[in-house]
Parts: structure tokens; sequence; C-alpha cells
């Protein structure tokens, strides 16, 4: 299960990857995959056109359930939380679920809604969880994921907390030789969806506020869509912060590190809303993994894998507390070759090369 407008496939493909090198494999998917790193000569592509609502995607669950009951499969890898309901209705076939995204962020639970709006959200919810503890296998992608499960009566012997993991291609690059003058403008990234309640705004009133008198900061956005490139570049423009900011649309993922390979710091900011209190971005695993300390807003999903002053730097959700977090990073601009380095070490454990034979090692063991 995919969204076309998401900006990021590898982890993804990791999985994709580890099956096809180890089965026969068979990719259903939910619209063309064309994105290169999805790309592979030794799979068997199968396509069911098209979600544009909750009709549609109870459509596209019921022809993956009459596809996986036709073929018997040795294993189903239903690869996204909203994947889960397949479990229900395809009898003894061994399943894994990829939990990547909490119920609440397809079904909100908001006041105010009428009660059969209310029911039907409450009865999504259920089947996704129901689904998931219904899986022979559940693959939660962090500790808060995987309480939660547990939680909703997932068996602890069938869920197995597996990180989303980061390839080889990202490990270190932020660790360069390359010269830096003392009083540089510190170089910022951010890599990933440009929406509202991951930042956008946040981020670049920050920017205005942080350079204020001097310029201390540049910073570089990557993953806008067409409509987020327009809105970005209008409201740089009014904020006068043309300088500061470069904005660069969605690229294949293969290409992230080279924009990591030359910034000193990753942003990571997410709204406090209940679905991303469950999710860890791939992006904070890629920054960690790539050497980049991170500047992160004050949420559980963050904070568990960002030490303030260490490995980064933790600030509450708001321009001023980010403006705030970056003249604080240079401040430290001195220290930054060792803050890059601890963030390095700490990024070791999400390497997809160490993850992998445990993915594998599983996968195996419901196969059989």
């Amino acid at each position: 299960m995919f969204a076309e407008d998401q900006t990021g496939f590898l982890d993804f493909s990791y999985r994709i990857k580890s099956l096809a090198a180890h089965y026969r494999l068979t990719v259903v998917s939910n619209f063309p995959l064309v994105q290169t790193e999805l790309q592979l000569s030794n799979v068997n592509y199968v396509l069911f056109n098209g979600i544009s609502g909750r009709v549609d995607w109870l459509r596209y669950l019921w022809s993956c359930v009459r596809l996986i009951r036709r073929q018997q499969p040795n294993v189903a890898v239903l690869l996204h939380s909203m994947a889960a309901p397949v479990t229900l209705l395809i009898g003894r076939i061994p399943t894994i679920t990829y939990w990547n995204e909490h119920p609440t962020h397809m079904a909100p639970e908001p006041e105010g809604v009428s009660p059969i709006k209310a029911m039907a959200r409450w009865l999504i919810r259920w089947m996704l969880f129901k689904g998931a503890c219904q899986s022979s296998m559940v693959m939660p992608i962090g500790e808060a994921h995987r309480d939660d499960l547990l939680a909703h009566k997932c068996k602890p012997s069938q869920t197995r907390m597996i990180y989303m993991g980061v390839g080889q291609s990202f490990s270190g690059v932020a660790l360069s030789d390359r010269a830096r003058e003392k009083d540089a403008p510190l170089q910022l990234i951010y890599a990933g969806s440009v929406h509202k309640d991951r930042g956008r705004d946040v981020m670049l009133e920050a920017m205005a506020i942080a350079n204020q008198g001097n310029k201390i900061a540049h910073l570089t956005i990557v993953g806008a869509d067409a409509e987020q490139l327009t809105y970005c570049h209008e409201v740089v423009q009014r904020l006068g912060i043309a300088d500061s900011v470069t904005i660069n649309g969605r690229v294949p993922g293969q290409i992230i590190p080279d924009y990591m390979s030359v910034a000193d710091a990753g942003l990571c900011l997410w709204e406090a809303l209940p679905w991303y209190r469950f999710n860890p971005p791939t992006k904070l695993f890629e920054y960690l993994v790539a050497g980049l300390p991170v500047l992160a807003s004050n949420i559980m999903t963050h904070t568990q894998y960002v030490i303030d002053g260490y490995n980064g730097i933790i600030f509450e959700y708001d321009s001023e507390s980010l403006a705030h977090a970056i003249r604080r990073l240079w401040q430290l601009r001195e220290k930054l070759p060792q803050m890059k380095l601890s963030t390095r070490d700490a990024g070791e454990a999400y390497l997809w090369q160490k993850i992998e034979p445990e993915f594998l090692s599983a996968v195996e063991e419901v196969a059989r």
C-alpha cells in the first residue's frame, strides 16, 4: 500500500529488495511504481488501479485478498498498516504486517463529528488493529508503535519491533573533510514532506527570526511538490529570506545522501497530532546514520532517539523555539565535528544491513 504523493520509498525498497533476493516475489500496488528505487528485474508486478477514498481502499484490499487466496503464497507481506485488514479474509495463509502508521492517521478521532461518521472511523481503526493482531507477525517500526499494539491485545510472541532501516549509502556522509570557515552560516537540511503539520511554516518563519541582524544559517528543503514549491517561494519572498532558503522538488531517494553530505544539521518537525506520537520519521534515522545532528521538535517520536546537546537539540514546536535552537547550534559550531561523530555512533543501530538479517529471519520463520 503506497501513497502517490509520498516523498520517500526507501524503507519499502529495502524490504522489497531483500524479499526479491530470497523468494519468488510478487509485488502488488495501487498505482504504477515508477520510482527507480522500486524497479527490480526479478519481481512480478501486479497493479490494481487507484485509491481515491475509503470505498476504493476497501475495493483494493478485496482485490489483494482474492489474489492471495488464488496464489496461496508461503507468506503474504502487507507492506503498510493500511493493508492490515487483508489478514481478516485470507484464512490460514501466513502474513507479516509492516506497521508503519497509526490508525488514527487514516481515521482520526476529532470531537464534534456526526455519530455515523464517528462509528465509521471507529470501525476502520478496529479493522486495522484487528488485522495487525491477527497477523502471523506484526513488525512495528518503533517502540511507541510496539507498546500501542501490545495495549491493543496483539500477542508479544507475534510482535517483533524492527526499525525502518537506512541504506549504507547514508552512512557517515556528513563526516566529510570539507573545509568549514569558522563563521560560515550553518547549513541546515530538511528532507521530507513539506506539509503544514510537518513544520513547513515553522521552519520558514524560524529562518527569518534566526537570521535577523546576522546570517547564521541557510536551510535547504528537499521534497516539495509543485503546489508546495509555489507556496514556499511565496512565503520566502514575503519574509525576505530568499538568500537563506533553497527549496528543491522531489528527487529519487538515492540522491538524498548527496544533500546531507554538505549539511551541518537536519530538521525534524512534527505537530503534536495523535498519529505522530507513534510514527518515528524516516528522515530522523537517515540524519542519524549520516552523522547529522538533529534539530527536533519536542515529541516522543523524536526525543526517544535524540539527546539534547549530544546528537541534536530539542525545541518546542514553534518558530521562536526553533530559531533559538538554531542560535544554540551556532554557538556550539566549534563542537560540530564531535556532535557529528556522536550522531553517527547513535545511528549505527539503524543501518539496514544490520537490521536485514533479523527481518529475513522473521520472514523465514513465518513462511515455514
